[in-house]
């Protein structure tokens, strides 16, 4: 099973911006959207009825802001469901869960902390939920755990281009990444480096300032996280760092479902 996750920054500005020929191209099983910033009825049909998937989407209670969408390949058998639980959160748009025969897909958007911090506390209490859903479904099923999306943080200083300037920018927070620390005393696994363990340079997401792109001057704030019991079917697992049409780049996962 080959899964994409993407950060659209806008699916509507996205779709203006390739977005259509990379789903075509790419030909994922699973796509997982992030930060879609629209209502179903302002999307483009194509978007909405893909010819190959059915797809959900999650928007935000507010207009223009934030948004998850997932899309399911017509030959797979699954079931999805929007939210935690918990309308604080599920009033933004953040989190669709879907179930497959052998483990659980979370998309998620991550909520980002702001300038001031502000959001920090937010972001946390979703951060733990989601950890929590997770351990919940794997002890009521049995089933493993994939964990995709925007987490809007960079887990090592290896994960962005300037760690020692930005320590007290949110995104690379001691708190925000203890808790990536306790994703991997969990049981969870980074499936990027699981193939890539060492090495600075792979990024998800540039400013569109000062060119920092073609710079590579980035952070790492994209991730699969998948539980213990996945390793062995884990294929690969990489970014699609030349598809352009968002400050950041699609990242895929392979996966044995076998």
């Amino acid at each position: 099973m080959k899964i994409a996750s993407w950060n659209v920054a806008g699916l509507r500005a996205c779709v203006k911006k390739g977005f259509y020929n990379w789903y075509l191209n790419s030909a994922p099983d699973v796509v997982c959207l992030q930060e879609t910033k629209a209502m179903v009825d302002q999307l483009p049909e194509e978007v909405v009825t893909p010819p190959d998937h059915d797809t959900l989407y999650a928007p935000a209670k507010k207009r223009g802001y934030s948004g998850v969408s997932t899309w399911i390949h017509k030959n797979l058998k699954a079931n999805s469901k929007i939210g935690l639980g918990e309308d604080i959160f599920d009033d933004e748009g953040r989190t669709i869960i879907t179930e497959f025969k052998h483990f659980f897909l979370i998309n998620c958007y991550f909520p980002n902390g702001q300038r001031d911090h502000a959001r920090v506390p937010y972001k946390m209490d979703f951060c733990e939920l989601v950890l929590a859903k997770a351990k919940e479904l794997m002890k009521d099923t049995g089933k493993e755990i994939v964990i995709t999306g925007d987490f809007n943080t960079a887990h090592t200083e290896d994960d962005l281009a300037n760690p020692k300037t930005n320590k007290k920018t949110t995104g690379f927070l001691p708190n925000e990444r203890a808790w990536m620390d306790k994703l991997l005393e969990s049981g969870f696994i980074d499936a990027f480096r699981h193939f890539n363990p060492k090495g600075n340079g792979h990024y998800t997401w540039w400013t569109y300032r000062s060119n920092c792109r073609e710079r590579n001057i980035g952070w790492r704030i994209d991730y699969f996280w998948v539980s213990k019991g996945l390793k062995e079917s884990l294929k690969d697992c990489y970014h699609q760092i030349d598809i352009l049409g968002s400050d950041h780049c699609p990242i895929v996962l392979e996966i044995d479902t076998n």
